[in-house]
């Protein structure tokens, strides 16, 4: 009986190390994509891969050295213990079939990593790869894949949470942050990304921080989409805010 076979491999290993908190260090993010290169959907929509350095820490919780892990017993080399951390960072809109939304919300799971990196939430968009070398602190836990003599155990990112301890040594030999792989501006959350009725001539006409007119159309149009439950109290708020800051420095002037 002849089997088929396949060449594709695994874009990920699967280290194990023992279960806990570890100081973290972002080393690359890119698009989760196929052999193609186009964007997967997945269940709920489009994600991203943060991969993480995962470090040993001493008795204050300072990281000394990247933990590393051996694939098998037979094998003689170490290779560092990378794991990715995937997040959703568009949704797949319920009320229009084929197109997405952005998963950047007050309290959704990206902005929590987001934060955690040291990003500060606005109505900016942001550029994850601008917080490639940041630290973090990974709580990692166990987790198993396939089932019978195929069950295997490996690591995961269970949560991200902020870097309290002191600053790494200047001296530490760290996992090489790998090359940006041009992961766009497309970060962008409730608070700037446009869901305006199609009779609306907002969206042709780009926002200029000097013209007050605009920047309060742009307060009622976000105030529309929260009454429409596209975008949420906090995020209205926050918005808002930052916007009727604009307004009251360009009116100083």
């Amino acid at each position: 009986m002849k089997l088929p076979t396949s060449n594709k491999t695994s874009n990920f290993t699967k280290p194990l190390i023992k279960k806990g908190y570890y100081p973290a260090q972002l080393i690359k993010v890119e698009l989760y994509t196929d052999s193609e290169g186009n964007a997967k959907i997945g269940k709920y929509g489009k994600q991203l891969i943060f991969e993480f350095a995962i470090y040993a820490k001493d008795k204050d919780d300072a990281p000394t050295e990247p933990m590393t892990f051996k694939s098998s017993e037979e094998d003689t080399s170490s290779a560092n213990v990378i794991i990715p951390k995937f997040v959703y960072h568009e949704y797949m809109d319920k009320k229009h079939p084929g197109e997405f939304q952005t998963a950047i919300t007050p309290n959704s799971a990206i902005t929590k990593l987001l934060t955690a990196l040291g990003w500060t939430f606005s109505i900016d968009d942001v550029d994850p790869e601008d917080y490639i070398g940041k630290w973090v602190e990974a709580n990692i836990d166990d987790y198993e894949s396939g089932e019978g003599d195929d069950k295997t155990t490996a690591s995961t990112i269970k949560d991200i949470g902020k870097y309290k301890g002191p600053k790494p040594s200047d001296d530490m030999v760290c996992v090489k942050p790998k090359e940006k792989t041009d992961v766009k501006k497309q970060v962008k959350h409730e608070a700037v990304e446009e869901k305006i009725p199609d009779d609306s001539e907002l969206k042709k006409a780009p926002i200029e921080e000097k013209d007050v007119s605009v920047l309060q159309s742009k307060i009622d149009v976000l105030t529309k989409m929260n009454k429409e439950g596209f975008l949420t109290d906090q995020g209205l708020k926050d918005a808002v805010e930052q916007l009727e800051t604009k307004i009251d420095s360009i009116n100083k002037k």
